[in-house]
């Protein structure tokens, strides 16, 4: 029989005020678990790899026939000859935001975004949503692509599978699809600012990180710490300071360079790059780092020294967002139905994952059902199981694409 994990409150996070610093973080998962709640950790694990390999298998497209993989629609030619291998594309990972981008690339300060295809001197740009925001982002976009030709829009479709973990894999996958073969790529939030201390034009800045790439030996290396909250835009030579000792405990994210190969086939025959796709609800950053065994003292070593920076994308959201609304409250719920069963220890008393949320609910922490915030921070509960599972007892990752219906 199943024992209970051990878990209990985030202060921070049931604090209002101090949560954003700690959203995916719902609950803090006990170091001191005994053997049979550590094999629950287990099947914990298991089971989510196992419903997120089922839903990835579930696509429409009749050429996948049940095999989880990722398919791409494109805004633009796939044949560009004028790139080289030499060149570095950036990804921006984005979604339900096409009327904001809009506004950000043509108001009044435009160029303030990292992403900007005026800051990228010709390098390619792949704006990367789900299938169902592409039609709606070349549609607002279209003007400014025309204006920028270096700019396109790719749909990933990852069958009935979505999540954070599965759009940052989406983004690899596509990375290694490139025919012109690319040694290198740089992923971003598409809320990133551009700063002195990070522009990644500047020969300076783009000597650190291909030197971190290659002391360290990591496949991926922050241009900076990320932060959960935005803040005031600097201008555009102004120091931003440097992050302390302990936000350096940080993992990649944000604004990271990634070398080739994308899909780095951790396991022979599975190759769903450094991202674990199954971690759908924000733990994905974390449990690569983990994997990659990137920390060292408590500082991530692969983190360049700069402070990240990140702005409030101002403009009205998208109208009728499928993919966040829908799809994305689709994936969580299937999790849900499955994972809400699992045993917890909160305050000494035996409960379930339901339990807890309805807790949760009933002191006016989350919103009650039907409201997906359950969902989403029931997901973020089992993320926080595996992620102390990784630190308790590390292991080997696993693919989530790349399977067949057996």
């Amino acid at each position: 029989m199943d024992e209970a994990i051990v878990v209990g409150e985030n202060a921070e996070w049931v604090n209002k005020t101090t949560r954003p610093s700690c959203k995916y973080a719902p609950v803090v998962v006990s170091k001191t678990q005994t053997g049979q709640a550590m094999q629950t950790m287990r099947d914990v694990l298991q089971k989510r790899i196992d419903l997120c390999r089922q839903l990835g298998i579930e696509n429409n497209n009749s050429a996948l026939d049940g095999v989880g993989w990722f398919s791409f629609l494109r805004s633009g030619p796939s044949h560009e000859p004028h790139l080289r291998s030499t060149n570095v594309p950036v990804i921006v990972i984005s979604g339900g935001s096409a009327l904001k981008i809009v506004r950000e690339l043509t108001g009044k300060d435009s160029h303030r975004l990292a992403w900007h295809p005026a800051n990228l001197r010709n390098e390619p740009l792949y704006l990367l949503v789900h299938r169902l925001d592409f039609t709606p982002y070349v549609s607002a976009l279209r003007g400014v692509m025309a204006q920028f030709r270096n700019m396109h829009v790719i749909g990933w479709d990852g069958g009935k599978m979505t999540g954070f973990g599965a759009a940052r894999a989406a983004a690899l996958a596509f990375a290694d699809s490139l025919p012109y073969r690319p040694g290198r790529i740089l992923m971003m939030d598409q809320d990133v600012v551009q700063t002195d201390g990070t522009r990644h034009t500047s020969p300076r800045v783009m000597g650190e990180v291909t030197s971190l790439h290659g002391t360290t030996g990591k496949p991926i290396v922050g241009y900076g710490v990320g932060y959960p909250t935005r803040q005031k835009v600097p201008g555009p030579f102004d120091q931003t300071g440097v992050p302390s000792a302990a936000d350096c405990n940080s993992p990649a994210q944000q604004f990271v360079s990634v070398t080739a190969p994308f899909r780095r086939k951790f396991i022979s025959g599975k190759a769903d790059g450094i991202y674990p796709t199954y971690m759908v609800a924000g733990g994905e950053d974390m449990l690569a780092g983990f994997h990659l065994e990137m920390m060292k003292d408590d500082c991530n070593v692969a983190l360049r020294n700069q402070v990240i920076v990140k702005k409030d994308l101002t403009g009205p959201a998208d109208p009728n967002n499928q993919y966040w609304n829908v799809a994305r409250v689709e994936t969580l719920k299937r999790l849900y139905d499955v994972e809400k069963k699992t045993k917890l220890k909160w305050n000494g008393l035996p409960i379930s994952l339901q339990h807890l949320m309805m807790i949760f609910s009933a002191n006016s922490l989350i919103k009650p059902l039907p409201d997906p915030e359950v969902y989403n921070t029931a997901a973020c509960v089992i993320e926080r199981i595996i992620l102390r599972l990784h630190k308790l007892e590390p292991f080997s990752p696993q693919a989530v694409f790349l399977n067949r219906k057996r």
